[in-house]
């Protein structure tokens, strides 16, 4: 059975843009529908992360939204370097934080991650 919802941008939408922005915005704005929250799986439930976690996991949601789009504008032409610069920034920020959250595990500021028991 076919969806009967509208794929957004239509190709109308896309014939009648006048300007770069506008498509790239659309581009943007459908990753984005695409990432929409009910898309990703469920939390499990009775699992609490605690906030330095949840940041992590969070820069990690924002820096692959942003992986997506630069794919796609290194796939079409249009990325700029500072584009690519800013990515690359944002790559070396959370490689910090992702240090930073697995040293404050070892120090034990951060809970432990639980490890479910094995029945092998």
């Amino acid at each position: 059975m076919p969806s009967t919802e509208i794929a957004w941008p239509s190709e109308a939408d896309l014939r009648v843009a006048e300007y770069p922005e506008f498509v790239l915005l659309c581009r943007v704005l459908a990753g984005l529908r695409r990432l929409s929250g009910s898309d990703g799986p469920p939390a499990p439930s009775g699992v609490a992360m605690s906030r330095a976690t949840q940041q992590l996991v969070d820069a990690f949601l924002a820096v692959d939204a942003r992986i997506g789009v630069l794919r796609t504008q290194l796939a079409d032409g249009t990325a700029t370097p500072d584009e690519q610069h800013d990515l690359a920034d944002q790559f070396e920020e959370i490689v910090d934080l992702l240090r930073s959250h697995a040293d404050d595990i070892d120090a034990g500021i951060v809970a432990s991650p639980c490890h479910p028991l094995s029945t092998e």
